[in-house]
């Protein structure tokens, strides 16, 4: 089947599919982890995101089949499959960072509480 790899930072298994695997950059690449199916987007070099977009295989293949029937998902391997799953990586730990969560907000707070005792 396909090959999966460990995502460095939360241990599981992803895979990275594509449209084009001869040249991936002229096609579309698609994520799985434990999280469900992300597609990756370019809007310019260099800025790249992920954008939910399934959460099974099957949906995947309904999700891609709107834009093109005939297309299929094919393994990306080698350097650019390397370069996709450090940018997944990169970008999954800000994800998993919640919003406002900074140990330096909550000691100003306690140092204030403090000066009132």
């Amino acid at each position: 089947m396909y090959e999966n790899e460990k995502d460095e930072f939360t241990g599981a298994q992803i895979q990275i599919l594509g449209t084009n695997p001869a040249h991936p950059e002229k096609g579309r690449i698609f994520v799985w982890t434990k999280m469900g199916w992300f597609e990756r987007l370019e809007e310019s070099p260099g800025d790249v995101a992920f954008s939910p977009v399934a959460d099974s295989q099957e949906e995947l293949q309904k999700y891609i089949s709107r834009d093109d029937p005939g297309t299929e998902l094919e393994e990306i391997t080698g350097r650019y499959r390397k370069i996709v799953t450090e940018e997944f990586t990169e970008q999954s730990m800000s994800y998993s960072e919640p919003p406002g969560d900074s140990t330096e907000e909550p000691e100003e707070d306690a140092q204030e509480y403090h000066q009132h005792d």
